[in-house]
């Protein structure tokens, strides 16, 4: 999905749902199932999620400026066989040079793209804990993962006042629960922003923060299950976050 900034309002653009892949094996419904480095889940109303203690995975991610590199989540994640799960990043713009992150990212201290300040809010994974930060300032210290999306949908256990109840679309968010877990969520089933954080809220999700990231076309999270891959695949994006499992457990999901 591409972006414009203009004189500094982010105008996006709706992008009409891509039919996912076909998942090569399922999983039941409305249960978190244990998986490589945490626990995974679908439900009956289009929600892909995963989620894991910060210290059980390690992050990296792909960026391919040139738009003819783009591609869906589902085929970064087989370009890279030591990933055991893989999300579209954040929002991201073209101009003459190719696609350009829009805010932070990075993974294992290398920056791919600097912050964005008082711009929606961030995911940092910093010292073996997450937090998200809304309205972020500046990035105080390098992070194993630090992701910046907009807008900032949940905080404190509470729905953001004021978000978007008119459009819907795909989905996708990150955001921590009240164990401290990472949790990333992806919604095939078209909402509006305000409905898609109500969803973060629900008992079987319970995110305590969240920030939204790219969506419509490119809203994707897949992972490895025992028979291949699983999830919510994207339409071609510049831009991956990959989740390594840890090195003991990474054999069985190959």
């Amino acid at each position: 999905m591409r972006f414009l900034v203009l004189l500094g309002v982010l105008l996006l653009a709706a992008c009409g749902p891509p039919s996912p892949a076909t998942p090569t094996a399922a999983l039941p419904l409305d249960a978190w199932q244990p998986w490589a480095g945490g626990e995974v889940l679908q439900t009956s109303d289009g929600i892909s999620a995963l989620r894991h203690a910060p210290t059980a995975v390690t992050y990296g991610h792909v960026f391919e400026p040139a738009p003819a590199a783009a591609q869906p989540v589902g085929v970064w994640l087989r370009r890279y066989p030591d990933a055991a799960a893989a999300v579209n990043c954040g929002f991201f713009r073209e101009d003459a040079a190719g696609y350009a992150h829009i805010g932070l990212l990075m993974t294992a201290g290398e920056l791919q793209a600097g912050l964005r300040s008082n711009w929606g809010g961030v995911l940092i994974v910093r010292d073996g804990s997450a937090f998200v930060a809304g309205q972020p300032q500046r990035l105080l210290a390098p992070a194993a993962l630090g992701v910046q999306g907009w807008p900032l949908l949940a905080m404190e256990g509470r729905a953001l006042p004021r978000l978007n109840d008119q459009e819907q679309a795909r989905r996708t968010a990150v955001g921590v629960d009240a164990a401290g877990r990472v949790v990333w969520v992806a919604a095939v089933q078209a909402r509006t922003l305000a409905e898609f954080a109500a969803r973060l809220l629900a008992p079987d999700l319970a995110l305590t923060a969240a920030i939204n990231l790219d969506g419509g076309s490119s809203t994707g999270l897949r992972w490895l299950g025992e028979e291949g891959q699983l999830g919510a695949d994207s339409l071609p994006v510049p831009c991956a976050l990959l989740l390594y499992p840890p090195e003991a457990s990474s054999a069985s999901w190959r």
